[in-house]
Order: structure tokens, then sequence, then C-alpha cells
């Protein structure tokens, strides 16, 4: 055990988390070839780093969930409940059977490009607001709607984009983003949803990644584990303030931005 591997073990943590809340995907090809490059035996941390990631949001969200869990006791389900179930219902009906049948269709490249293609989708959506004052679903959301809580319609289209995110090494968080922006939903109350119903998500990519037994000291999956943890939460901190302040259409600009670049990198590099 040397101090490179606490190093790797950190690093794979970090990276884990961060991507997994931007629209590029934490075992994307270029982020797989990036942490290949600078954290030796990374695969072996990235179970510890998904499990920090799904801790995170059960910590962040942990006042909700008790309030939720009474509410839900009583009887008195609100919609963001509605949405979670759901939203984790149709994630499981469409992925796990990809999971159970390693059914994944797209390689790691492709993945990328897929990316890139729904940052664009993404961009076109913020370019709509602009210039028809209203995203695509925003006055069928409206007729759903109750003000500015979720819909079912939001909840089975974010089932179905995070079960679709199982036929490679797609982003869930780019296509949650890109149905919720769809309907009009602002950016901070989008990353709040996409933030609670992402460990179903998680907790199939730890289904596919198979067992886990890699002959180390707790110490370095604990590393990861912890990195994960702190990065995630602290992200989410960060992208929470920053869908608050800025536009719907900057921020979808900004975040699609994100796997276009990647992906041109990918492809140049």
């Amino acid at each position: 055990m040397l101090p490179a591997d606490y190093v790797s073990s950190a690093i794979t943590g970090i990276v884990v988390a961060l991507t997994s809340w931007l629209p590029v995907g934490p075992e994307g090809g270029a982020v797989s070839r990036f942490l290949g490059s600078v954290a030796e035996g990374y695969s072996n941390y990235l179970v510890p780093a998904y499990l920090g990631v799904i801790f995170a949001v059960i910590f962040y969200f942990r006042d909700p969930i008790a309030v939720g869990t009474q509410r839900a006791l009583s009887r008195s389900i609100g919609a963001e409940l509605k949405y979670l179930f759901y939203a984790s219902l149709f994630t499981l009906v469409l992925g796990y059977p990809l999971v159970a049948g390693n059914w994944e269709f797209l390689d790691p490249t492709t993945s990328d490009a897929v990316n890139a293609a729904v940052g664009a989708a993404m961009i076109l959506v913020g370019l709509a607001c602009l210039v028809r004052k209203r995203a695509p679903l925003e006055e069928v959301e409206k007729r759903l709607a109750d003000g500015e809580e979720p819909t079912l319609l939001d909840a089975v289209l974010s089932g179905i984009a995070q079960g679709l995110a199982m036929l490679g090494e797609l982003s869930a968080t780019g296509l949650v983003l890109l149905v919720l922006s769809l309907s009009g939903m602002k950016p901070k109350k989008a990353l709040k949803l996409l933030f609670m119903i992402s460990p179903i998500y998680m907790i199939l990519r730890l289904l596919l990644l198979g067992s886990w037994n890699p002959a180390m000291p707790v110490y370095l999956p604990f590393t990861a584990f912890i990195t994960s943890f702190v990065t995630a939460i602290l992200f989410m901190k960060a992208l929470m303030v920053v869908g608050e302040r800025l536009s719907r259409r900057t921020f979808l600009t900004l975040m699609g931005l994100i796997p276009i670049v990647v992906y041109l990198l990918e492809v140049m590099l």
C-alpha cells in the first residue's frame, strides 16, 4: 500500500461525484480514459465512490425525507414524493431488465457522442425559451401542474430517461435535465428533482458493475467513499446556487456545452 494508492482512491471519488451531477457520465469514454491516466486501478474504487454519492443524496435530503415519511404515514403524499415514487418505478421497470440482461448497446465513446447530442438538445430548448418565451411542453405542463410542483408526466419522463441511460454509459443527469427543461421547469427545481431520484439509477449502475471484492486495505475504499460523499454534497449545493441565480436559457446553454466540449476533446486528442 503506497501513498499513490490513496491519491488514486481520492481522485476516483472526486471525479465520480463531480461527473455524477454533470451531463457527461462517470463511466463515459472520456472520463474513463482520464481516470485511467491519473488514478491507477480506479475501477476498484467505483463501487465505494457510487455509494458515497448515494449516501450524500440521502444526507442532503434528510429533512425532506423525514417530513415526507411522516406525511406518507398520514396519507398526505405531496407532489415531490409522488414524483420520487413514479420516477423510481419507471427507472426500475425500464432499467432493471437492461441490467439483468447485461444489455449495454452503446460503448463508452458512442455514449459520449449521445451525451453531446443531449447537450445540443438542451441548448436548443434554451433557445426555444428565448425565441418562443416558453419551453416546448410548457403549455401541457400548465394544464397538469399545481403551481410549480412536478407532475406525473415529469415523473414518467424522468424515469424513462434514467432507465434509457442504462443502454450504455449515458449521463442520467443530462437526460433528466433535458426532459424536465422541456416542461419549462426552473433550473433549481429541476436539479432538486434530479438529485432526489438519482440513487435508484446509481443502484442499477452498481448492479451492472457486478460483484466487488478487491484485495485491498479497507482504508482505500473508505477514502473513495468519503471523498465522493463530501464532493457530491458540496457540488450539489454549488449547483443549486447556480441554478437559482442563472436564467433557464443560460443554465441550459452552459450545461449543454459541457458534454459537447468533452466529446470534441475526446475526438481531437
